[in-house]
């Protein structure tokens, strides 16, 4: 049986995450993939197991990327985008050992959720200007509004939550 369940952000709070994978295996439950609008996790019925999980970033990795990650004791769960989880038995050496591959993987994050926002906001300044000039009914401009403000949300957030976890990462002292 399907069971989906809310994430709470990766930008923000992945840790959360990884807990409730772990959570949901020690139930019984796989995780198996995207849900609830790209705003959740599914998971499937499996045999209980004692799990930890660990996540990273790579665009179009290679099979040697995966291959890195099985030699250190991590088994590909999913891939999401961008996105990669891992699990392994507790106590296996983490995916990131050190705070510099964090850094780098939020500096990545944080530059791609920084063009999508930059281009999103462009399109929707430009969408609207060509409206007004050419005398749309303000219905359609309203609709167009809506829809951009949807899209900036969905490339703002993440900006920011990785703008965060950046400064988190270089600054921990400030974070706690």
């Amino acid at each position: 049986m399907s069971t989906t369940r809310t994430g709470s952000g990766l930008a923000f709070t992945p840790e959360k995450d990884l807990e409730m994978f772990a959570d949901m295996a020690r139930r019984g439950k796989r995780l198996t993939g995207v849900s609830l609008a790209h705003h959740g996790w599914r998971f499937d019925d499996a045999e209980p197991e004692e799990a930890v999980f660990d996540m990273a970033y790579q665009t179009s990795p290679s099979d040697e990327y995966f291959d890195l990650f099985r030699a250190a004791g991590w088994t590909p769960v999913l891939s999401y985008g961008h996105i990669h989880f891992f699990k392994a038995a507790p106590g296996t050496t983490p995916v990131h050992t050190s705070i510099e591959s964090r850094v780098e993987e939020a500096v990545s994050n944080r530059a791609m959720f920084l063009r999508y926002t930059a281009v999103v906001t462009v399109v929707l300044a430009l969408a609207l200007l060509g409206l007004a000039a050419a005398g749309w009914p303000l219905v359609i401009t309203m609709v167009v509004t809506a829809l951009g403000a949807v899209a900036l949300v969905y490339t703002t957030f993440p900006l920011v939550g990785y703008s965060r976890r950046l400064h988190q990462l270089r600054h921990p002292a400030l974070s706690e």
